[in-house]
Formats: C-alpha cells, structure tokens, sequence
C-alpha cells in the first residue's frame, strides 16, 4: 500500500501546513500534483487534500488567504471584505459569531496561519509533528499514515469505556503522537512551524429566560437549515417523528430546495414513531416521502467485519454502516445532494441530570421543583439525591476519585447521577490489566484538566454535544461515501451559543419535553406535532440486528485481537455475546467493544500480540 491509501479512500480530507520551507517535506511526500491545494500569500503550499467545489469558500491576495471549508453561507464578495479587516490570525474570532453554518475555518497572514474546527466536535482538527514543524489535519488516521504512528495502548483501552469515554481522556487521539485540538481551541502555527493551541471560545453562560431564548434559538436554526437548502436543488432529510428531525424538516420546507423526507420504521410495535412522522408528512407541502420498513434496509450491524473501515477513531457509528450507506442510494437516486438529520437535538436543547446541581444553589424554589421531578421519574433514592446535591469537589478531585471504581454500573439504578458527567464504568469483560490502565490514565489527566464549563450543568451538557457530534461526524462519512453527506443543522456554532445561552432549568423541564424548542417553532411547527412527550427507542432492531450476525460475530470473537493485546477476556466477552448478557447493562457496552474490536482489527491487523504495529500503509517517516 503507498502512503495515500486512506487518504484515497475519503472523500473528503486536508492538510494544513505552516509557511515554512520546512512543511515542503510533508507535501513533498503526499505528492501536490496528485491534490487539490490552497496556498499561503508567500506561495507555499497551505492546504493540501480532496474536498467538493462546493464546500470551500477562499480568499487570497498578497497579504492575507482565508478559507472556509464545510457548510458555510457566505459569498466570496463578503469574505474579501471580511479578510481585509483582519490585522492578524486572532482577528478571525468574528467569523464563528458572524458567519452561520458547519466549517473549518483556516487564516494566513504574514506567515503566521491558524486553523479551526467546530465547538461541537463535528468538525475536528488533528496536529502532529514532523521533523519539529506542526501538520494539522482534519482526520488522525491520515497523519497517522504519513509518520507511521501506533495506536496508544492507554487510549485504546479506555475506549473499551461505555457508554462513552469521559472527557478529557475523550480528547486524546488514540494515535500516539498526534494530538486533538481541543473544540474550544484554534491551532495556530508560527512562521518556522511549532504550534500553539489558544482558546478562541468560552460558553455562554445561561442567564436567558424562555421566553427571551427561545426566538434566538428559531432564529439561529432557520439560519443553520438555510444554509443547506439555500443553494436549492434536491435536499432530504429525517423525519423520524422526533420533534428535532419534525422542526428540520418543517424549516426546510420554507426553503428554495425540493425536500424529500425520509421515515425509518422500527421492528418495535411499541415504537410510536411512525405515528408521529405519518402526522408531520401529511401537514408539509412537499409531496415525496421515503417510508422504509426494517426489511428493507440491512439491518443494525450488518457488514460487522468492515464496522471499522474508514473510522479515523474508534466510534459506534460503525453498528449503522449498512443502513446509512442503502439510505444514502435511495436519497441519491432522488437527486439530493446534502442530507439532513436532527441528530444533535437531544444534547443542545435538554440538560444532564447535573443541572440539578447547579440550579438548586441559584434557583432553590424552582431547583427543588425538578429534584422532586426527576426523583419520581428515575425513583431515585432520596438518601442518594441529596448526598450528590451536597457534593462540591472540583472536577479534577471528582474524576480521579471516580477512577477507584470503573465497575459497570446497572442500567437502571436508584443512585442519583449528578456527578460532573456520566460515570466512568469499563464492561465487566475488560482484564484487571485493563481496568489498572485506564484508572491510571483517568488520575493523570485529572491533574490538569479544567473543567468544559464552571458549573456542572453546562459542564455535562458540553460534554454530551462533544460525545454525539464524534459519533455523527463519521455517519456523515458513511454516506458521503454514497454521494450524499448527512448534515446536522443543531451542531451548527450558533445554534449551540444560542441554546447554551437559556437557563438550565428552563431548558429542561420533568414535566415538560423540550420546553425551549418548542418555544422557537411556535408558528412554524404545527402545535399539535409539538405536543409529544414520548421518545422512540431502537434496542429491539438492535438486538435483532446483532442476532442476525451470529455468523460474523463468531469469526470475530473466534480469536479477538483485544484479548490477545491483554484487554478482555475472550471467554467472558463471547460469553456476553452468545449467552446471557449481563442482567441491568446497557446494550451499547457490548456494542462499544465489538466496535472497537473492528477498528482494531481494520486499522492495525493482528500481526502479532501484543505488539501494536503501524498503521497499515506506512513506509517511511518524513
């Protein structure tokens, strides 16, 4: 394999190099002819990679080179004059306040660059080293290739966490020797290569009522959906019945593109989506709706063997590859040319549980209102509630104190969950060599790491948003690859300052589901479509989907790469797998380690345990 097999197979990927002589070795390698570029004001190669015409907006002239690569709504016109306001790389803080959309944002002024991705993780940047100069990039595994990087055995074991790897260790790029760029940072690079990362975005803090909220919320979220249907066409999007997917919809049906909506049905008689999307379908104008029944798509976990290809980190947006890439052909076929969905929904516009937390000391009334709320919804015990009320550790103490016990925590406990994020727990399959790792790794980076937000409320709900937008990034991938890129309007910047911005407690509510979108699609959603109080759920497909690859999975577990690296127990996970599962653990705990074991087996091979070799298709460093 030649050093552009990954990079091969994506449709869309970048480098950017700093304005140096130096960064020429790196292009050198990846061959500039054979790409498509950008370059700095001195000439030299700046962004190298593949990408669609229709996603990059620049600006160049003798002094300054802006980019914006991704969903962005601005014409050349304004980012000209926008550029020739900037007095240097930090000026360009005003494009994430100012310009709506999805992006990477990428500046060059005299010799200084600088580079950014998304606040919600949807869009990321990677950083390495080659030869003392920094390549930043938008996927880990390409810079991977290009230096011949190992996987990170601490980082791969705390992916066996579930169901999800907590912040910050969620920040470490499972590649040793390339970093992340933290959601709330630029990359900056100076003029000989070394690099700076500089926070360039602090949360609002939530002061706003409802009711002075909400019309910034509709109004940032008509923005975000324009800027996918304002270049008309055909578009599609979800329209599961959730009222997230309902107000896309409907938001786009006021726009210039055709709309097609697409309807997955469940195998879950119980599931009252269809009910929902059949309701919302026949009250928008557009006349094409896609209703797919559970046989006529793959099914959950199909392809399981090839789950991890084209994961630049190991995620579960792998267990849908078969659905999103049929689906994908079927919007293609319709002639869309960008789909959206209203993933992202439930984590900008309900808090975690911790709101609680924070609301009790600002707003004791109405906080004791939701205690008494969500202990009756959850039954927790009152003993519990009020010990995790009272408690006040920081969140470095929190988090290394929560490494003492990484055992999996049942399902449907009566122990309030008001930490500063969802326990840390590892399936009862991991090795105890595994378990001493990731504890070990969890009390180092506690030493440093300052919390997402000062409180816990707005803390737990940053890390939410972070955890769905990596998993939603790569779904965008796996269709993209169809010709179609799923699209995420509620990950759009704005559309999260503005709903970050309303009062926890006003945005979450027991009695009430989704109070602040409700409140911002007042007039444009049917108020009898915004009434629901119910959520459709999917465990049902997905344990069909998991019985219906026993095959695959027997190949799989026949001999696991990650028991042979030390990681699990073979015969406790096959146990899992094949006979009882655990009683009261989540499903996604099963899912997370065969996923994981995918990505391992598709990125690394099993050349030998327990050594973690290269990256497949690497040859030489640079």
């Amino acid at each position: 394999m030649s050093k552009s097999t990954i990079a091969g197979c994506r449709q869309s990927w970048y480098l950017i190099l700093p304005d140096t002589d130096a960064a020429l070795a790196v292009a050198g390698i990846l061959g500039v002819e054979r790409l498509q570029a950008l370059h700095h004001p001195s000439g030299r190669p700046w962004v190298l990679g593949r990408w669609a015409q229709n996603q990059m907006t620049c600006f160049a002239d003798a002094r300054c080179a802006t980019a914006l690569l991704g969903e962005a709504s601005i014409s050349a016109h304004v980012l000209e004059d926008m550029s020739a306001n900037l007095r240097n790389v930090n000026d360009a803080d005003r494009f994430s306040s100012e310009v709506p959309g999805s992006y990477h944002l990428m500046v060059s002024i005299s010799g200084q660059s600088r580079v950014q991705g998304s606040v919600s993780g949807f869009r990321r940047i990677f950083y390495a080293d080659f030869g003392g100069v920094a390549v930043g990039c938008s996927h880990s595994d390409v810079l991977a290739e290009l230096s011949d990087a190992t996987v990170d055995e601490e980082v791969l074991a705390a992916n066996l966490m579930a169901p999800a790897v907590p912040y910050p260790v969620a920040d470490r790029s499972v590649w040793s020797g390339i970093r992340s760029v933290p959601e709330d940072c630029c990359l900056e690079m100076d003029g000989v290569g070394r690099p700076r990362l500089r926070r360039r975005w602090i949360p609002p803090e939530p002061v706003l009522t409802l009711e002075e909220g909400a019309p910034r919320l509709a109004e940032a979220l008509k923005d975000a959906v324009a800027v996918r249907t304002q270049g008309g066409g055909v578009v599609s999007a979800d329209l599961s019945g959730g009222m997230d997917s309902t107000s896309v919809c409907f938001l786009a049906d006021q726009g210039p593109a055709k709309l097609v909506t697409f309807t997955r049905l469940s195998a879950d008689t119980a599931n009252d989506d269809e009910s929902w999307a059949k309701q919302a379908a026949a009250q928008l104008d557009c006349e094409d709706h896609l209703f797919a029944h559970p046989d006529d798509l793959p099914g959950f976990h199909a392809d399981l063997l090839h789950a991890g290809e084209g994961m630049d980190e190991p995620v579960l947006s792998g267990r849908v590859r078969g659905e999103y890439q049929k689906a994908a052909g079927w919007f293609r076929a319709e002639g869309s040319r960008v789909h959206m969905s209203g993933e992202g929904g439930d984590q900008i516009l309900q808090a975690r549980p911790s709101y609680m937390h924070t609301t009790i000391r600002r707003f004791p009334i109405a906080g004791l209102r939701h205690v008494r709320g969500n202990l009756a919804q959850n039954r927790w015990g009152w003993m519990s509630t009020l010990g995790a009320l009272a408690d006040n550790r920081s969140f470095g103490r929190w988090l290394s104190d929560s490494a003492a016990d990484l055992s999996p925590k049942p399902l449907f406990s009566k122990s309030a969950q008001i930490g500063w994020q969802a326990p840390a727990q590892l399936p009862p399959w991991a090795t105890p060599a595994a378990v001493d790792t990731v504890s070990r790794l969890m009390r180092r980076e506690a030493v440093n790491a300052p919390p997402l937000a000062p409180d816990r409320g707005q803390h737990s709900v940053l890390g939410s948003i972070r955890g769905g937008a990596r998993l939603d990034r790569h779904l965008c991938e796996l269709t993209a690859s169809q010709g179609v890129p799923t699209s995420f309007p509620f990950y759009d910047d704005k559309v999260i300052e503005a709903a970050l911005a309303v009062r926890l407690h006003e945005r979450t509510d027991p009695a009430k589901y989704k109070p602040l979108l409700v409140g911002a699609m007042g007039g444009t959603v049917p108020d009898g479509l915004l009434g629901r109080s119910t959520k459709g759920e999917y465990s049902t497909d997905l344990r069909q989907g998991l019985l219906a690859r026993r095959d695959e999975l027997g190949s799989l577990l026949d001999r696991p790469v990650l028991a042979e690296l030390g990681l699990i127990d073979a015969d406790l996970f096959r146990s899992a797998c094949f006979g009882l599962y655990p009683p009261r653990l989540s499903l996604v705990a099963l899912e997370s380690t065969l996923l994981l074991e995918c990505w391992v087996r598709s990125h690394v091979g099993r050349q030998g345990p327990p050594e973690l070799v290269p990256v497949r298709g690497s040859e030489k460093r640079p």
